[in-house]
Order: C-alpha cells, then sequence, then structure tokens
C-alpha cells in the first residue's frame, strides 16, 4: 500500500514538473518579450526571412506590375531585400517589427507589422531600376510596405498569462510531492532515481524541441511557415543552453546518489 500511494505522489509530482519545466521554458523563449528582438539581426541575415519577406514585396508590387505588365523574379527581389536590411535605418525598422511581432503573439500589439516609409521605397525603387526602370519609376511614386515574417502570429498572451502563474505553484507542488513520495514509499532510492530519469528525459526532450527539430525535420517541411519556424525557435532556444545542463546534471547525480544509496542500504 506504501509502495502505490508512494508511486502515485511521484507520478502526480513529476507531472507537475512537467508543466513547470515547460512553463518556464515558454516564459525564457517564445513568452520573452525580448528574446525576438534581441535576435532580430541572425534573424535579418537569414535567407529564410528575406525570402518570405521578397514574397512580402512581390505582393506589395503587385497592383504596379499589374497595371505595368512587368514582371520582376523572386530571386531580385530576394536580392533586393537582402541589400536593404543591410542599411542601418531598414534594419532599425525591422527591429521594430519583430518587437511588434512579438506583441502580437502575447497580445499586447496589434498594429500592423510592416516595414516602410519614403527610405525604404526609395531604396528599392533604386534596386528594381536596375531590372525596369520604368517599374522603379513606378515605386517611387508610393508609400511602399513590405509585411514582416510574424504579421499572422496567433496572439497567445492567454498562455504566456498561464504559464507565468504556473510555474511557481507547479514547481512548489512538484516538490512538496517528491518529498511526500519519498516519506511514503518503501523505496527511497527507487523515487530518487525516477526523479533522475526524468530529470535527464526533461533535458533531452527540450533539447529536440528548441535545437534537433528546427535544426534537422523543419527544414526538411518545403513550407515558408516551417522554414520561419525553424529560425525563430533556433534563435529563442539559444539562451537557455545552461537550463538544458542544468536539468541533464541533476539528473545524472540524483541517479548516482540513487545507486549509491541501494549499495549502501
Amino acid at each position: 500500500m506504501r509502495r502505490l500511494l508512494g508511486n502515485i505522489l511521484l507520478g502526480i509530482g513529476l507531472l507537475a514538473g512537467t508543466i513547470a519545466i515547460f512553463a518556464h521554458l515558454s516564459l525564457l523563449t517564445i513568452f520573452n518579450p525580448n528574446r525576438l528582438a534581441n535576435d532580430a539581426q541572425t534573424l535579418s541575415t537569414s535567407k529564410t526571412i528575406q525570402s518570405a519577406m521578397a514574397s512580402g514585396l512581390t505582393t506589395s508590387l503587385a497592383p504596379i506590375t499589374g497595371v505595368a505588365g512587368i514582371s520582376i523574379s523572386h530571386a531580385e527581389l530576394q536580392g533586393i531585400i537582402t541589400a536593404a536590411l543591410a542599411q542601418p535605418a531598414v534594419r532599425q525598422q525591422f527591429v521594430s517589427a519583430i518587437r511588434q511581432a512579438d506583441g502580437h503573439l502575447l497580445g499586447t500589439d496589434h498594429a500592423p507589422v510592416t516595414i516602410g516609409g519614403p527610405g525604404l521605397t526609395q531604396f528599392v525603387a533604386s534596386g528594381i531600376s536596375q531590372y525596369s526602370t520604368s517599374l522603379g519609376t513606378a515605386v517611387q511614386q508610393t508609400n511602399l510596405r513590405i509585411a514582416i515574417p510574424g504579421a499572422d502570429l496567433p496572439n497567445l498572451g492567454f498562455l504566456a498569462r498561464a504559464a507565468k502563474t504556473a510555474v511557481p505553484i507547479a514547481t512548489e507542488l512538484a516538490v512538496v510531492l517528491f518529498l511526500l513520495a519519498l516519506i511514503v514509499h518503501k523505496a527511497r532510492s527507487a523515487v530518487i532515481a525516477r526523479i533522475g530519469k526524468w530529470l535527464i528525459a526533461m533535458s533531452i526532450v527540450a533539447v529536440l524541441i528548441f535545437w534537433a527539430i528546427p535544426t534537422y525535420l523543419l527544414p526538411q517541411i518545403h513550407l515558408s511557415w516551417a522554414l520561419i519556424a525553424s529560425i525563430v525557435l533556433k534563435a529563442t532556444g539559444q539562451g537557455v543552453t545552461v537550463f538544458y545542463i542544468e536539468l541533464a546534471v541533476s539528473g545524472i547525480i540524483l541517479y548516482l546518489l540513487s545507486k549509491a544509496a541501494t549499495k549502501l542500504v
């Protein structure tokens, strides 16, 4: 009976701990309001992001190219976008837009996620003029706006608030249940071993989500959202490497302690 009760307490504790870990990870990464903005430089040099913005530029130019009957290739537009993002003023606009995309995700900003204005319009017009003088002249007379990848991010503000509430509650609940399981269970070393293996497993799952999947799986899905998600997950996950290591090391230490305790009994 004590073993069964101990296992139940431990199981609920592991569930609470899992919620605490992933809620904490989400607050450090996708729900961190400054994480994407801090990595905006990396995002601005990404070919995936530049390609998506070239598609946005194609959409913005559609009314002009349709009337003029002139076409310009995606590769040519991407080259113009790449050059534009190398300009300090345009890059600063991009950083501001990424902050807005963050705000869309957290439900704190609902403004259109675009870059544009006279400076960008003239720069793009100049680039287009290399391929079509008449189209470049037509672009100069517009107020060009280019959508930033992430403009359609869903509002996950309620999840961010839930994660912030869940971390302290789930952490305290997990600790209490772990202690109760140790008190109740007959095989305390087995309880410690399971907690250790669970921590190691959590570190592996976290690495899979923020490194392996965006590095190897998402790039194989030839859709723009998958490629952009790959860039964003890797960018946001870089800041929590220490947390993965702490989980793994803590798990290894607990597992080794459980084995040592078993030998001493």
